[in-house]
């Protein structure tokens, strides 16, 4: 379905791990390692409530007094993003108690699933998986968000369940978990944006209609419009009266650009850079100064030159440029970081897509590196299939 850049020859330990350990073997170590370390280190997920928790735990619990919540509480509760996880969450309450550590194991457990489907080893001497896997956990937002109270990893295992069920070529199952993921977090979106415009490019280049694997993503995407008019707006009312919602989320049409091009630096340093090391792959399809890169790079400049200025953002990617003395060094950092990934998908497939959608969507997103959590997780997905074109 999807061109694989590059083929097998950047893997690094295909060709060079010599003793008799097989992927398998890896793949169990590495991950059982992993999640134990994570698990103590935590205090077995029994941590202290730690930022959003404490209101996500009020709303779930909120949500575990009935096994199908009403039309009042889904339009009342004080939250930002869609309900799904807080229904979940409240059931999880109402049925196994012991809150927050019930919602966090759950969560944990989903995160397992995830990373088995990145990890899990085509053959005993394949290693893309593993190496995808190493690209993931070096994302510090999976691993942090798996042992917390947060709904990221509902909204990224709906998202996965959707593309590996669309790779399956199940169209029904995959326009499903979109349309629940979307239920999750809405900036979801995305994700059946892209897959409904690559089954229509498809479509258009061999000159036949579109089928259901266009039509079943398309409605999953307009589950959207049915939450904006359910909720009056973006989130509940409640939520928008008692929360501090930056500006571009109280209007339906606001676009802040320069949270985009945030978004795109942070995908350059936590997938490019990444992908670049662990599989010695060039970042950039054609050589650096031929006429289309350079093209690509005045664009980017023009788009920086013409947003304002980042007055904010938050996550590791913030951090380092905050380090750097001067203010130009901090935005050609930025730049730099976010010209990697307009060089690496230069070419129309999917993975452009997805990221040409989430870069639209996260024009109305606060400039965090946690919400790029669902790409870059797909990304890898799509990395350790060799369909990372």
């Amino acid at each position: 379905m999807l061109a694989n850049r590059g083929g097998g020859k950047g893997v690094v330990m295909n060709a060079t791990l010599k003793f008799s350990i097989s992927s398998v073997t890896l793949f169990f170590f590495l991950t059982g390692l992993t999640y134990t370390i994570l698990f103590f280190a935590t205090g077995q997920l029994q941590d202290p409530l730690w930022a959003d928790e404490q209101t996500f735990l009020a709303t779930s619990e909120s949500f575990s007094n009935r096994l199908i919540p009403s039309l009042e509480q889904l339009r009342s509760y004080q939250e930002l993003n869609t309900p799904l996880p807080f229904i979940i969450y409240g059931q999880v309450i109402y049925f196994f108690k012991g809150a927050p550590f019930t919602a966090r194991l759950l969560n944990l457990l989903l995160s397992i699933v995830i990373a088995a489907l990145i990890g899990w080893p085509k053959s005993r001497k394949r290693f893309e998986s593993i190496l995808s896997l190493m690209g993931l956990f070096l994302f510090p937002y999976f691993l942090w968000f798996s042992t917390r109270f947060y709904t990221d990893i509902f909204a990224v295992f709906f998202t996965l369940l959707g593309v590996f069920f669309y790779r399956q070529k199940n169209h029904v199952a995959s326009g499903v978990m979109f349309l629940l993921g979307i239920a999750s977090r809405q900036f979801i979106l995305a994700f059946p944006l892209a897959t409904a415009a690559h089954e229509l490019l498809i479509a258009i280049r061999e000159k036949r209609r579109p089928s259901l694997s266009f039509f079943l993503p398309s409605i999953a995407a307009l589950s959207i419009v049915g939450w904006v008019l359910f909720f009056g707006g973006l989130a509940p009312q409640t939520a928008l009266s008692v929360r501090n919602v930056p500006a571009v989320q109280q209007s339906l049409w606001a676009l802040t650009p320069e949270s985009g091009l945030y978004f795109l630096a942070v995908i350059g340093f936590f997938y490019v850079i990444p992908e670049s090391l662990l599989f010695r792959q060039h970042f950039a399809e054609q050589p650096l100064w031929s006429k289309k890169n350079l093209l690509i790079a005045a664009g980017l400049m023009t788009a920086f030159i013409l947003s304002p200025n980042l007055v904010f953002a938050k996550g590791v990617v913030w951090k380092i440029s905050s380090f750097l003395p001067i203010g130009w060094l901090k935005l050609a950092f930025l730049y730099v970081m976010a010209l990697l990934p307009c060089l690496r998908f230069s070419r129309i497939s999917f993975p452009f897509l997805i990221l040409f959608f989430n870069l639209l969507i996260m024009m109305k997103a606060f400039p965090w590196d946690k919400y790029a959590l669902p790409i870059i997780v797909i990304f890898w997905y799509l990395k350790s299939k060799d369909e990372m074109s």
